[in-house]
């Protein structure tokens, strides 16, 4: 690897966020041209030695490093303060794959405690609550689709999310799987 890509790919690692084409040509001196090209190189070389991370091209001439989605299950409770509860993370993706959503329908649905998991959302600011009568609409925020790794459109969101999720539950379950040695 040649300097700049290590500085793009510190730069990446240190942010904890996706930084845009312009914040990256910056550090490094180059035109955004430039630095896409370096970039593509750096996620190739990621996917090709099989990481456990991932540097990700988002909308709007955004990237991010983070780790695999389909190695949350297995790492998360390490992530410092806990990110998400398992319960909390299936309201997430309820009103990820439902939004637009009522709060009063997804807690029929849900359930009370979906009051909490919500609130832990808003403040996580994967969600938006915003008042709609005597209810709330929930939608994901972009947070959200940048920090799974997602389209931030909607229907493309929906269609990302319920692909990984196939995924995600085939790796559980062949972790699961009792080994016949």
């Amino acid at each position: 690897m040649d300097d700049d890509m290590i500085t793009l790919e510190a730069a990446l690692y240190v942010s904890g966020r996706a930084l845009t084409l312009e914040e990256l040509a910056d550090i490094i001196g180059k035109s955004q041209s430039t630095v896409q090209k370096i970039l593509d190189e750096l996620s190739f070389e990621y996917s090709k030695r099989e990481s456990a991370l991932e540097v990700v091209a988002l909308p709007k001439d955004r990237y991010v490093m983070q780790l695999k989605p389909e190695l949350t299950p297995r790492v998360g409770k390490l992530i410092p303060g806990g990110l998400l509860s398992f319960a909390t993370l299936q309201t997430l993706v309820f009103v990820a794959l439902k939004q637009p959503i009522l709060q009063s329908e997804l807690v029929s649905l849900r359930g009370t405690h979906s009051y909490d998991h919500i609130k832990d959302l808003v403040d996580k600011k994967f969600i938006d609550a915003v008042p709609e009568g005597r209810s709330k609409l929930l939608t994901t925020t972009q947070l959200f689709a940048d920090y799974f790794g997602l389209d931030s459109d909607r229907v493309k969101l929906k269609a990302q999310l319920k692909f990984k999720m196939k995924k995600i539950l085939e790796d559980q379950s062949e972790i699961k799987e009792p080994s016949t040695h």
